[in-house]
């Protein structure tokens, strides 16, 4: 699945989004969030978390803002460029869960996915699928159902 959001975003012109960003980009959440708040989601130290910020901020995906609540510390967001990438990740990965689904049953994906998140979930902090009407730890994903939603030809 990796693969093919990589594919996806490099045929979109993200082609300089690499593997070790995911660490910092999946935790990120369109609100923004404080590196170390990033650090602690991703399990990863703060020093790794600024060297992959600073090649995010580099390639225009995500910038650093003063914090409102706190001005000694910064917030950081996706840029609009960011959130377009974001979309495109977030557009494939819908396609292929649709996939999937139709070819093992929707009632099966969701099982499949609940397996997966609680096996990969290194916070500790997701559910079912069913108990979060498919949304992601970061509320970026569309529920399960509309991705599960027949489209058009693909």
């Amino acid at each position: 699945m990796d693969a093919e959001v990589k594919t996806a975003l490099a045929e979109q012109g993200f082609n300089e989004i690499q593997p070790g960003h995911h660490t910092v980009l999946r935790h990120l959440g369109e609100d923004g969030a404080r590196p170390s708040e990033l650090a602690a989601k991703a399990d990863v130290s703060r020093q790794a978390v600024t060297k992959t910020l600073d090649d995010l901020e580099r390639v225009g995906l995500v910038e650093r803002e003063p914090d409102p609540a706190d001005g000694r510390g910064v917030v950081v967001r996706y840029t609009p460029r960011g959130l377009a990438a974001l979309e495109v990740a977030r557009t494939r990965g819908k396609e292929l869960e649709r996939r999937f689904a139709s070819r093992i049953g929707a009632h099966q994906w969701r099982t499949v996915r609940d397996v997966l998140e609680a096996l990969f979930d290194v916070e500790g902090t997701s559910q079912p699928h069913s108990q979060t009407c498919g949304r992601s730890r970061t509320n970026l994903n569309a529920d399960l159902d509309e991705c599960l939603r027949p489209r058009g030809p693909s």
